[in-house]
C-alpha cells in the first residue's frame, strides 16, 4: 500500500479541544458537621485562557454553608502570589478548627455541584464571579453511592465519644439539615419530632447520662435553640447503639418537650463569665493595628463604625466533645481598637485573658500599650458593645451598669 492512499480523519478524541483547565489538587475541611466547609481546588491553566489571564494557575475558594445558603462565598487567585494565598486560606478556615481533608477532581466537582443545587433550593444567587468556576459547576462527575457515603463521612471527620455524637446529631437535626442526621442514625428516625420549629441554631445543649425504667442508657439532653421567632428550649432523649468505645450511632430520638422561652429567660440559660480588659493607647493607632493585622490575620475581622473587631477561634472543635455544648465555646480571643483610642480585650476564662494580657506585653506595641481597668463579668457583653458605638468602654459599662457620674 502507497502512504500517499491513506487519509487521516479528524475526529473523536484527536479532534476534541485540549482542555484549558488541568487538576492539580484539591482538600475539603472536615466540618461538615458543623454546618460549614470549606473546598479548594488548584487548577494549572493552558491555552487563550492563560494568555487572557496572564496566569497559568488558578485557585478557587468556596464557603459552603449548607442550611439556607449552598455556596455563600468564592475567591479565585490567579497566579503563585504566596502571601496573597496565605492570607486567603485564612480568611476562609480561620474560624473553622479544621483539618484538611484531600480530594480527588470528581469529588471536589461533585461537591461543589451538589452545594451549588443547594442555592437553587434557597433561592440564593452564587457568589460573583460565576465565569470563573462555571466550568467546574458543568463537569461531568461520577460518584456513586457508597462513594458518597465514604466522602460524607471523611468530611465529617472522627467522632470521638458519646457527647460528640450527641451534639452534632441535635445541631444537624434542628437546623433541618437531615441528610447528617440519617447518616448518623442507626435507624429511620423521623424528621419531624420538633414540630413547627424553623431551621435553628443550637446556642447550649446540656447532656446528663441515665438510666429508664428498664434499666437502659439514656441520654437526656436540654437544649436551648434560636430561630428566627426567638429562643425555645427542647428537652430530648436519646439512646445510642453499640458498646461504649465502638463506633456509634443514634438508636432511637424522642423529643418530650418544646417550648418558647422570652428574651431574658434566653440571656439567663445562655450567660457565662467574660473577661475584660481596657488599654489606653498611647501614641500611633496604625501600629497597634499592623500588629494585630499580622498577628491575627486568619481571625475574623470587622471593620464598624466604633473601631475595628478581630475575633479568633480555637484550633479545633474539641468543644463538641463536652457534656455541656455552647455555640460560641470556639472563641478564643476578642480584641477591639476603637475609634477613642483604647484597646478592649476579653476572653471567657481567667487563664486566657491572662494569656493573651502576656501575649501583648511581648508584642511590639507593649510600649504603647497603658492599661487602664480589669473586669469580669457575669454574662457577655464585649461584642455587644462592637455592635453598637459606645464611644469609651468604661463609660458604657456604667451606663449599661446604671452607675451615674459623680458631681463636680
Amino acid at each position: 500500500m502507497n502512504k500517499n492512499d491513506l487519509t487521516v480523519i479528524r475526529g473523536g478524541a484527536i479532534g476534541r479541544p485540549l482542555p484549558e483547565q488541568k487538576f492539580i489538587d484539591a482538600y475539603a475541611t472536615n466540618t461538615r458537621l458543623m454546618g460549614v466547609l470549606v473546598i479548594y481546588i488548584r487548577w494549572k491553566l493552558s491555552g487563550e485562557l492563560a494568555e487572557r489571564k496572564g496566569s497559568r494557575s488558578l485557585h478557587q475558594f468556596f464557603y459552603i454553608e449548607t442550611t439556607e445558603e449552598g455556596i455563600e462565598s468564592y475567591r479565585g487567585i490567579y497566579g503563585e502570589d504566596g502571601e496573597e494565598l496565605r492570607e486567603a486560606e485564612q480568611v476562609m478556615l480561620g474560624g473553622l478548627g479544621a483539618d484538611k481533608v484531600m480530594l480527588t477532581m470528581n469529588e471536589a466537582a461533585w461537591l461543589i455541584q451538589r452545594y451549588a443545587e443547594l442555592n437553587k433550593k434557597f433561592g440564593t444567587p452564587l457568589p460573583d464571579e460565576v465565569q470563573d468556576y462555571a466550568f467546574v459547576l458543568e463537569r461531568e462527575t461520577g460518584i456513586d453511592r457508597a462513594r458518597e457515603e465514604r466522602l460524607f463521612r471523611m468530611l465529617c471527620g472522627k467522632i470521638d465519644n458519646d457527647n460528640q455524637l450527641i451534639n452534632y446529631f441535635l445541631m444537624r437535626y434542628f437546623a433541618q439539615d437531615f441528610y447528617p442526621v440519617d447518616m448518623m442514625s442507626a435507624v429511620e428516625i423521623r424528621h419531624d419530632l420538633t414540630g413547627d420549629l424553623e431551621s435553628s441554631t443550637l446556642c447550649l445543649n446540656e447532656i446528663r447520662e441515665d438510666k429508664n425504667d428498664d434499666g437502659e442508657r439514656v441520654w437526656l439532653c436540654e437544649s436551648v435553640v434560636e430561630e428566627d421567632r426567638g429562643h425555645r428550649i427542647i428537652v430530648s432523649e436519646l439512646v445510642l447503639t453499640g458498646p461504649k468505645g465502638a463506633e456509634r450511632r443514634v438508636e432511637r430520638f424522642s423529643v418530650h418537650a418544646n417550648f418558647s422561652i422570652s428574651a431574658a429567660e434566653a440571656a439567663m440559660k445562655l450567660a457565662r463569665p467574660e473577661f475584660v480588659t481596657v488599654y489606653e493607647i498611647a501614641g500611633p493607632v496604625d501600629n497597634v493595628l499592623d500588629e494585630l493585622d499580622e498577628r491575627y490575620a486568619g481571625a475574623l475581622q470587622n471593620l464598624t463604625e466604633g473601631g475595628k473587631l478581630y475575633v479568633s477561634f480555637m484550633d479545633d472543635n474539641r468543644h463538641v466533645r463536652a457534656n455541656t455544648y455552647r455555640l460560641n465555646d470556639d472563641v478564643k480571643e476578642i480584641l477591639y481598637v476603637t475609634v477613642e483610642d483604647q484597646l478592649v480585650i476579653g476572653t471567657y476564662t481567667l487563664s486566657g485573658i491572662r494569656l493573651l494580657e502576656n501575649k501583648l506585653m511581648l508584642s511590639s506595641v507593649a510600649r504603647q500599650l497603658i492599661e487602664v481597668a480589669k473586669y469580669e463579668f457575669k454574662e457577655q457583653i464585649l461584642y455587644d458593645y462592637t455592635l453598637s458605638y459606645g464611644g469609651d468602654f468604661m463609660r458604657y459599662v456604667d451606663e449599661i451598669m446604671g452607675f451615674e457620674p459623680e458631681d463636680e
